[in-house]
Parts: structure tokens; sequence; C-alpha cells
């Protein structure tokens, strides 16, 4: 172990507004939105604090309508799917792709052309009506998907038709309808630079009044060519290439260099499916802290771009070496996504007691996602003795403060070296706070706390046993004791007992041994001497658990955003006492129940870094 490394963050000194532009995940295809297994991760996502995960980005969701008949369309699938991502509190990323009955053939035929404007307007107008205008002005709005990896086979005349149509179709309904593109997976492809042209130079084929609007830019960069070998991810080369746009934008259409950069499939690498031992363990959790920070240091801080969304691509329904942030038990196989996916709606299974038994465990990606969620918006003063070189060692630092007082820092050590291993001893000294009683609160993902995949390994499979000092360890289907266990692992790690310091002149340092690789939050939270707001709107689903007996999923609202706010659920039977029933305290505002008895009813509890609590919210009888 090296020198301890000493790092100071000044509450007091604000250095700039801080965003969480992160809040983004994504997955294909748009049907899984209609099957138990995707609800029920729906459940989790949407329960992040401070909306964690906020948009989600689908392909294929206009595979889901079906054609009645000149410009009809059965909207009941489609309407679905987006009813499920508004009930779990999540947004669309509405990509405007997929072929309804297979209608669009041309784009370079003005017919279909205008046959695709009005089905956006209609779009538009339909959940305009649903959800409310408003609403509609907080979602995104995309071309189709990589037009450059050869879904789109239409050529690029016919794209920039297919661009001009979906701006009229959003434009006759409201033209601030947020609308962007070209979501392209290789950097400054010929659909890149020819849409960048036409929306700098160009004239619309529908209303010849020049060039169509174009609110943002996004691009897909990822860490490393797709491979199924367990390659190391270039994680610095996603910024690089991020910067390559920038310039080329700059250079030949500086009238659109200022608009806000999106890369919403920032993943580490390619193919989602392809098995890599680490999307279930620590290293997955940090790489995603990693290229957060590095976009924030390398490109935000420095108002190298206006880059605005980052989102993953990691929502998908897997197992625990792929790149979801879920691991999904059951015997259904999800695995089709892209290249390989045909539209089945006759074989969509919607109904909890038609689809197979299935359990889900939180990975760390996931769980990195929830602890990044507690930042705050402002960045505060930092500095470091010796200075901190994240590019070369991986220790960097998220510091932030709190609106209602207070710190939220994210310490991430993570290198780009799969198997490297070590440990980093920090001081870290706050100053600049209200002086006062606060609560220190440390929170931590490594290969020693929230790590359930690592629990799943050392766990007997009960249905291979080979004697009692042979066990066989990852059993494929877990027994109810094994998966209570695996769920008392995924959440957020306490690393001690939150500790509550006098700091009267507005000080606190606190002693870490750093991992590597690992994401710790520190959150001090001053005493405000009131307990927290009770929560709101409890929901209850029904699921089958992969025993097939019964499991409930709880998700509700928080009562305000307050940091270092932690969830009790309880359960009462037969009208006795509540009790509760949640083995751990809860960051997040869900939690999944096994084997409730009949007649139960829930209440759930909101728990401040203090031990004060709120008053119940009791589902209803």
């Amino acid at each position: 172990m090296r020198e301890r490394t000493r790092i100071s963050v000044d509450a007091g000194e604000a250095v700039r507004p801080f965003n969480r532009f992160w809040r983004g995940t994504g997955f294909s295809p748009a049907e899984l939105l209609l099957e138990p297994e995707m609800r029920q991760m729906l459940a989790y996502i949407g329960a992040l604090p401070n909306e964690g995960i906020r948009y989600l980005r689908v392909h294929y969701l206009y595979n889901l309508l079906r054609s009645t008949g000149g410009a009809g369309y059965d909207w009941s699938l489609l309407d679905r799917a987006l009813d499920v991502m508004i009930e779990h509190r999540l947004k669309p990323f509405f990509e405007l792709m997929g072929n309804p009955s297979g209608l669009f053939t041309d784009y370079e035929d003005m017919d279909q052309v205008k046959r695709w404007r009005d089905l956006v307007t209609v779009t538009a107008d339909r959940y305009g009506a649903r959800y409310g205008i408003d609403e509609l002005r907080t979602w995104y709005f995309e071309t189709t998907n990589e037009a450059d990896s050869g879904w789109w086979t239409y050529g690029i005349k016919g794209y920039t038709n297919y661009y001009d149509a979906c701006i009229a179709g959003l434009d006759a309904v409201d033209p601030g309808l947020p609308m962007g593109g070209p979501g392209t997976a290789r950097t400054l492809s010929p659909i890149f630079r020819a849409l960048m042209a036409h929306c700098d130079s160009g004239t619309s084929c529908l209303t010849g009044n020049g060039p169509p609007r174009l609110d943002y830019i996004s691009i897909h960069e990822k860490g490393v060519n797709g491979s199924k070998d367990d390659l190391t991810p270039k994680t610095s080369a996603i910024v690089d290439r991020t910067l390559l746009v920038v310039d080329y934008l700059r250079e030949h259409h500086p009238l659109l260099a200022g608009l806000p950069i999106i890369n919403d499939e920032c993943d580490p690498q390619l193919g989602w499916s392809d098995h890599h031992s680490w999307h279930g363990k620590a290293y997955y959790a940090g790489i995603i802290a990693r290229i957060i920070e590095q976009h924030d240091r390398r490109i935000i801080a420095p108002k190298a771009a206006d880059f605005t969304f980052l989102s993953n691509d990691h929502a998908f329904i897997g197992g625990w070496s792929q790149r979801t942030i879920f691991a999904y038990f059951g015997s259904r196989n999800f695995t089709k996504a892209q290249w390989e996916h045909k539209t089945d709606l006759e074989t969509l299974v919607t109904d909890v007691d038609r689809a197979p038994p299935f359990d889900l465990i939180k990975k760390p990606g996931l769980t990195s996602m929830e602890l990044l969620a507690t930042l705050g918006d402002t960045v505060c003063k930092v500095t470091a003795e010796p200075q901190l070189t994240p590019d070369q060692d991986g220790l960097a630092i998220l510091p932030t403060r709190l609106p209602g007082g207070g710190v939220s820092i994210s310490l991430i050590h993570s290198v780009d070296v799969i198997n490297r291993s070590g440990r980093t001893a920090v001081r870290l000294e706050v100053s600049g706070l209200v002086p006062g009683r606060h609560a220190l609160c440390l929170l931590r993902i490594d290969e020693e706390f929230t790590n359930p995949m690592e629990v799943w390994e050392a766990q007997r499979d009960e249905s291979n046993p080979r004697g009692p000092f042979e066990p066989v360890g990852a059993p494929p289907e877990p027994t109810e004791a094994q998966f209570a266990e695996l769920r008392r692992a995924q959440e957020p790690a306490l690393l001690h007992p939150i500790s509550i310091v006098e700091c009267d002149d507005g000080r606190v340092s606190v002693d870490l041994d750093v991992p590597l690789p690992s994401l710790t939050q520190v959150l001090v939270v001053p005493d405000t001497g009131a307990a927290p707001p009770a929560p709101s709107g409890l929901v209850i689903e029904r699921y089958l658990g992969l025993g097939g007996k019964e499991e409930r999923m709880l998700f509700w609202a928080a009562g305000d955003n307050s940091p270092a706010i932690f969830y009790d659920v309880l359960a009462s039977t037969g009208g006795g006492p509540f009790e509760k029933v949640s083995p751990v305290p809860l960051l997040s505002t869900a939690f999944l129940h096994m084997s409730p008895p009949q007649g139960v009813r829930y209440a759930v509890c909101a728990r401040d870094a203090f031990g004060r609590r709120s008053e119940l919210c009791v589902s209803p009888a």
C-alpha cells in the first residue's frame, strides 16, 4: 500500500453546478416491456434515489403497432408498453424506430415519407393527449438506432428524407418536442456526416423551407471492439472519440457545434449478450463510475462541449456475465436483441400466470447507479496531496454539496485492467460544513461488500449434491433461502455503522482503505432535528418466483429527496402488528417479498441517518 493520499473537500466553496447527466439505460426489443420479467426490472430501475435512472431507451417501439388498413393502426400494445414505463416512474427516450406490419419499404418514395410523417404526428398527438403535452416535452425523440450498422437499408437520401418526416410529424403537434440523432455506432460515419450537413445547410424534402431542426446530437461510443474474449475496455477512448466529433462539428458545421451532445450507448464494450465474467462483479460498478467521472472531468468541467446526457445500454434480461444490471434466473432465453431479432407479437407472454417462474438479482452495475444517484447538485472545491491522477492509477473523486447541507462524495477506484487489484490509503477531510451534529455514512461496492455473484458462487447446488465435503457452487436454481441471501448481498453495504459526529468547526475527517476496484460513497449530512417525511404511493405487484411460489414486488415514492434516507418494509397478517420483513436498510424505493402469507398488509417507513422514523405508508386493506 502506498503512502496515504490526503483529499480535502471544501463544502463551503462551490465550483460549478452539477447535473446527474448519466440517468438513462436501454434494451431491446420493445415487446419485453409487456413481459413480467421486464416489469419487475423496471420497478427496481424506477426506484433508484433522485431518479437515478430516469430515461428508458428501447429499440423497435413501432414494431408494437399493427396496421389495420389505410392509415389506421392498432395501438393497444404500444399504449401498454409506454404505460408500463410511466407507471414505474420512467420516461421514454423514444426512438422513432420499427416498421409496423412491414409497411415501409422505400424512404425515397414520397408517399411513404408522408405516411411516416403522419405516423409520427399521430404518435405525438396520441401520447400528448394520453400523458399531457408538458410530459411529452420532457421526453427525448430520436432517430432509428445505429443506421450506420446495417439496420438501415434505405440509403443516405432515404435517411435524410426519413429525418425530415420525423421533424415534420413532431412539428405538426408541437415544435417544442425535442428531436435529435443520428445515434450512430461508428465515429463520424457517412450517415453521421450526411445528417449534420442536412441539418446545417440542407432543405427539407417535405417543407422546402431550409434545413430541419436538430435539438441534440447523439452518438454511440463504447470502450472496446466487440469480442467474446475478456478484453480490457479502453474507457479514455470513449471521451477521445467524443471530442473528435466535437472537433469535426467546429470545423465543418460551426452552427451545430453548440448543440447538446449525447452518448446514449456508452458501454465498456460491444455485445450485450457476450459473456464477460466481470459484468457481475465490482469491476463493472467501478468502470461505470469511472466513465461518468471521465466525462465530467474531461468534457463537462472544462466546457469542451455541451455534454448533457449519458446512457448505458444494459437493461437487457441476461445472466451474471452479460452486459446487464440484473442476473436472471429462469427457463426462458432472452438473447435475441439486434440482428437476429424478429418481432413476433403472437408469442408475447404478458400474464404472470402464463409466464414461467423467474427471479432477478440486482448486480453491482445497478447498485453503482444507486450510489451515484445520491450525489448533490453542486461540485465542491477539492485538493489532494499527492495530486490525483485518475487516468494512471484509477483513484478519482466526484465531490458534491447536497441541497440541504452536507456532502455526497464518490470515491472511485477503477482501472482499465480487469484483473488488477490493490489498495490505496486515503484520508478524506471535509471542511465548510454547517457547524453542528452530522451523520457520517459510508457505503461501499467492492469484492467484499455488495457482491452477490460471489455469494452465489459459494452457495451449494442442492439439486446436485456431492456429499457434505464437496459442495457444488453457483446453483442454477437457488432455493428460497439462497435467494434471500443473494438479496441481502445485492443492496448497498454500509462499510461501518453510521456514526454521529460533532463538528463545531464544520470539519470532519475519515481514514479509508480504498480497494481496487471499488466505489465508495461518503455521505455527511447535518442534523435537521426533524423526522423524514413519510413515503407515499405504495404499489404492490404479484409475480411467481422460480420455485413457483408467489412473490410480491413493492415500490413506492420517496417523501422527498433528502440524503441518507433508508427504508424498512413491514408486514402484518391477520390484523396483527407490523413487523419488519426487509433484512437490510434499503436505499431505493423497491423491495421484493418472497412467499408472503395470505391476507398480508404492507407498510413502508423512511428512516434517516440519525435513526428517526417517518410515519408509515400503509397499503390498502
